[in-house]
């Protein structure tokens, strides 16, 4: 096992390039990811044990990203915590809007979160030969690339 240190927000777009996107209220996929294509099993093996890694980091930072914006922000109706990005909004009569403020909640929470995805962590994965991943891909693979290895 090797190990590489990558800031938080390289762990979601590394999570990104090997599982792609899919949008959850309706099922299509947005992006495909590494996974997603026609790889052997022991490189499928050790790329989904990583992505299990990169899960476990990114479900803690969604965790610590839910306490903030319960701290910090206001519940709606539903019960759904928020933090609104405007406040003072000001319409004319047609609805339209004339004027607002940001909301210094929002800043101090998105430079709470700012410094948070750009702390370190180190992760252990098992290296693969860029040989091992011969395909022809849509996704490049900018952070992948730093943990594979030539033979």
């Amino acid at each position: 096992m090797e190990k590489i240190t990558l800031k938080l927000h390289e762990v979601y777009e590394l999570n990104l390039e090997l599982k792609g996107s899919i949008n959850q209220q309706t099922g299509e996929i947005i992006r495909k990811g590494i996974l997603d294509e026609k790889l052997s099993i022991s490189v499928k093996y050790w790329l989904d044990k990583l992505s299990e890694k990169l899960k476990t980091e990114i479900d803690f930072i969604e965790k610590l990203k839910e306490e903030s914006i319960r701290k910090l922000g206001v519940v709606d109706e539903q019960g759904n915590y928020s933090i609104p990005l405007r406040i003072n909004e000001k319409f004319n009569d047609k609805d339209e809007l004339l004027s607002y403020d940001v909301n210094p909640t929002f800043l101090e929470y998105q430079s709470e979160f700012e410094k948070l995805i750009n702390q370190e962590v180190e992760i252990e994965y098992n290296a693969i030969n860029l040989e091992d991943i011969n395909i022809q891909s849509e996704v490049y693979p900018r952070i992948l690339f730093k943990l594979t290895k030539q033979s």
